[in-house]
């Protein structure tokens, strides 16, 4: 029975992420977690804590199997719900810092998903579902860390003071100084050309994809400041096909308007996966520096092969090794490219005006990724204080104000173009400035009280 309980626990906690978002959820799952760990024999915590990731990350990330099979999703999964053994192997049963402790494993836990194995897969973070939350001012003092660490925290009170003290500091964080200045605006069109069929095999068209992107942009009149395509909608080379290099400045020319471009290059050393501004020539490049595992590259290729027959279409990209600081006059802005908004890379982009995400779901058809990708889009807008153009093959093309808020979007699957201004900013969050070390801190506290139990430090 207490290990059914573990399993509604985690479902719970499932619908804090899309479709259901239901960031309240995430209280509540943790919550039953907590409770039913002290409720537990050693035993049936390890096992039930097992459980309960399973239960949280099964439907919550079913979407990555949906054209390569289940063998994938079902491997990650099973592999990754090792990472919610921790609070149940650090949990103390009598213990006044144990809501510490809870707090500082389930940061551990979070720290593993995104790290391990093969650079991780941080996707199914609960601190990425408190964008509509009352704790969401967090994210600019703390980052995602932050706020895990203070979900996991509050559900394991006891004390009715320290509820107090502590529901007290998170209402005053709103009241929090901000170092962000106003800096003007930027008119932007975002180009969500579409795919004729979803799935891998829009792969297989990728001059069709090029047109469809270049036939929104012919169709734009409004003049704008930046023109954005999303990831993959160049993905012929342009170093080999000249034809499709001079169709895009032709088009920079006409409009008189540098256009930021998405696309895919082939070099020595491997393919890269690249964004490209052109104004109207080819002036400025960022190579995307987090590569996804077995999408963009294939650890492990010899093990793989034998369980996905898609394993050997899969070609190795080559990662980035710096950062790029796009320069449009006396504007800048900085770019991540699809998974890489996964990444805490908050620290990067203190020097930019506002930023960039390109990306492509044409993959992953009509799934919750599209909206699960769009509010860790949010997020980042959240820690940094910065406005993003979100821009989309299939959706969801938007406008992200810095405090979070979509200001306008397009449909899903829509042949459009989204025109609208955003603000531009100066400075840097708290979270910019101190947010690296906090996972530190808190895996070093964790450690500290546990060994503290033992040795009575």
């Amino acid at each position: 029975m207490k290990l059914l309980v573990y399993v509604v626990a985690g479902l719970i906690s499932s619908t804090a992420f899309s479709p259901f978002e239901f960031w309240f959820s995430a209280f509540i799952g943790l919550f039953l977690w907590f409770f039913i760990l002290d409720k537990s024999t050693r035993r049936v915590r390890l096992v039930g804590s097992y459980l309960f990731g399973l239960a949280l990350l099964l439907p919550t990330q079913s979407w990555t199997g949906i054209y390569v099979g289940n063998v994938p999703w079902l491997a990650l999964c099973f592999m990754q719900a090792f990472f919610f053994l921790i609070p149940g192997i650090f949990f103390p049963i009598k213990n006044r810092y144990r809501s510490f402790i809870f707090a500082g494993s389930y940061v551990l836990v979070e720290l593993l998903m995104r790290t391990i194995p093969f650079t991780g897969f941080g996707w199914s973070r609960l601190s990425y579902t408190q964008t509509e939350a009352p704790i969401s001012s967090l994210y600019s003092l703390g980052g995602v860390v932050l706020v895990a660490w203070t979900i996991a925290f509050f559900v394991a009170l006891r004390s009715l003071p320290l509820a107090v003290v502590t529901f007290s500091l998170v209402f005053l964080s709103t009241f929090a100084p901000e170092s962000i200045r106003s800096n003007g605006e930027i008119k932007l069109a975002l180009v969500q050309g579409g795919v004729t069929e979803l799935g891998l095999e829009f792969n297989s068209k990728p001059r069709e994809v090029f047109f469809r992107h270049l036939d929104q942009t012919q169709k734009l009149s409004d003049k704008v400041d930046l023109i954005i395509w999303p990831e993959n909608s160049v993905d012929i080379d342009i170093n080999t096909n000249p034809d499709v290099y001079q169709q895009i400045v032709e088009q920079s020319k006409a409009k008189n308007t540098p256009i930021l471009v998405g696309g895919v290059t082939k070099a020595d050393i491997g393919l890269r996966n690249q964004s490209m501004l052109f104004s109207p020539e080819l002036s400025q490049i960022y190579t995307k520096r987090y590569l996804t595992p077995f999408g963009e590259y294939l650890p492990i290729r010899s093990v793989a092969t034998k369980f996905s027959p898609y394993a050997d279409d899969i070609t190795d990209f080559v990662a980035g090794n710096e950062d790029k600081v796009f320069r449009l006059g006396s504007k800048s802005f900085q770019v991540l490219i699809c998974y890489e908004v996964i990444n805490d890379f908050f620290r990067d982009q203190i020097e930019s005006d506002f930023i960039v995400v390109q990306t492509n779901n044409a993959t992953f058809g009509d799934t919750p990724q599209l909206d699960q990708e769009l509010v860790i889009a949010k997020v980042r807008a959240m820690e940094t204080g910065r406005s993003i153009a979100y821009v989309s093959t299939t959706g969801v093309t938007s406008f992200i104000s810095s405090n979070g808020d979509i200001i306008s979007e397009l449909n899903k699957f829509d042949k459009a173009t989204l025109i609208g201004q955003i603000e531009l900013v100066t400075g840097s969050t708290i979270t910019q400035r101190i947010g690296f070390v906090m996972e530190p801190i808190i895996v070093f506290s964790l450690i500290f009280l546990s060994l503290r139990r033992f040795y009575k430090i």
